[in-house]
């Protein structure tokens, strides 16, 4: 009875090493004819993946297919003529699908440790630099008898996440992303959050705050709020910020008659509302001026001011007679004590 027992045990391991074994080489040999059809589809969303590879595939589960170590050069075209097209380079050290439906099989994909680094030569400060130790999960059903459609909705569901939209709760994100403004870079976790319209991308409050020491910016509690709510356009307000912050005190350093403060704010407000529009600008500067440092007086200026800038972008101003107008425009308030 014993020796048949240990035959038993010895069969099914054998049996179970030959399975996953030979799966790999099943999939492996499915991949290589699936992906060169699913990948020009990517090509219409704007995505070409060049120099793909992983090193195995395997079954992880019953239901579950895993790619090790799977990598690839990435570039993302511009969606306008007035945005950048730029490359990155993509690894994931385990890319699972999921079998979620049987009698009409359909999957769902997830990422473990997937690490994404772009290249941001011509678009410095603007985006985030490198995603890493990430989490993905992408539950919405991926029909195996029609993948393009599937992955089209899988990657509308993304870009609109990352285009600071509320999606379908389904999403699942948490990753390392790496900030980089004005030649300094701030690291915190970026992760999906569900509200009553669904799922969204955000930060940590905390992890603001630690990044206004990195970038030496003062924030309120309200704007610290603000940002970590719109987690996509944080690089680009923090850039700003820190822009019309130097841009003041270098101008003040070449003339000591330039009025520092009210220059900082018309800028400041200004950049804002041409990248914003005037309403999120407002709701910003307006955040800002919470800060319990200013006098009633130092208030009263700068809210003022930051309207004159926020006209200024609506009339459309160039921003190199900003200075001058600060200077000249009697519609400026450049002290206090002339609120």
């Amino acid at each position: 009875m014993r020796k048949f027992v240990i035959i038993i045990v010895a069969f099914f391991i054998i049996a179970t090493a030959l399975i996953y074994f030979s799966s790999g080489f099943a999939f492996d040999y499915a991949a290589k004819k699936v992906l060169p059809r699913l990948l020009p589809h990517l090509e219409t969303r704007g995505i070409h993946v060049d120099e793909y590879a992983y090193s195995s595939i395997r079954l992880a589960s019953l239901r579950t297919v895993t790619v090790h170590e799977a990598s690839a050069t990435v570039s993302f075209k511009a969606a306008t003529r007035d945005e950048k097209s730029y490359q990155g380079r993509l690894y994931a050290e385990r890319l699972n699908f999921h079998l979620a439906n049987i009698k009409d099989p359909a999957g769902y994909v997830s990422s473990d440790n997937f690490f994404l680094s772009v290249d941001q030569a011509n678009v410095p400060g603007t985006t985030f630099g490198r995603f890493e130790h990430g989490y993905i999960q992408l539950r919405d059903p991926i029909r195996l008898g029609d993948p393009r459609a599937g992955l089209r909705v899988m990657l509308q569901r993304v870009s609109d996440l990352f285009s600071g939209k509320e999606v379908d709760p389904n999403i699942i994100v948490r990753v390392l992303v790496t900030l980089n403004v004005r030649g300094k870079e701030a690291q915190a976790y970026l992760y999906t959050k569900r509200g009553e319209g669904g799922a969204s991308l955000c930060f940590d409050d905390q992890d603001i705050r630690s990044m206004a020491d990195t970038f030496e910016l003062e924030l309120s509690n309200e704007e610290v709020s603000i940002i970590a709510a719109n987690p996509v356009r944080a690089p680009i307000i923090m850039r700003l910020t820190s822009e019309a912050k130097e841009t003041s005190r270098d101008a003040r350093k070449r003339d000591s008659s330039v009025p520092e403060d009210a220059y900082r704010h018309v800028l400041w407000s200004y950049l804002l509302t041409q990248k914003f529009g005037a309403e999120f600008a407002e709701k910003v500067t307006d955040a800002h001026e919470t800060l319990p440092t200013n006098t009633a007086a130092e208030r009263k200026m700068d809210f003022h001011n930051n309207r004159i800038g926020r006209d200024y972008a609506q009339r459309g101003v160039p921003q190199e007679r900003i200075l001058a107008l600060v200077t000249s425009d009697p519609a400026v308030i450049r002290e206090p004590g002339d609120a």
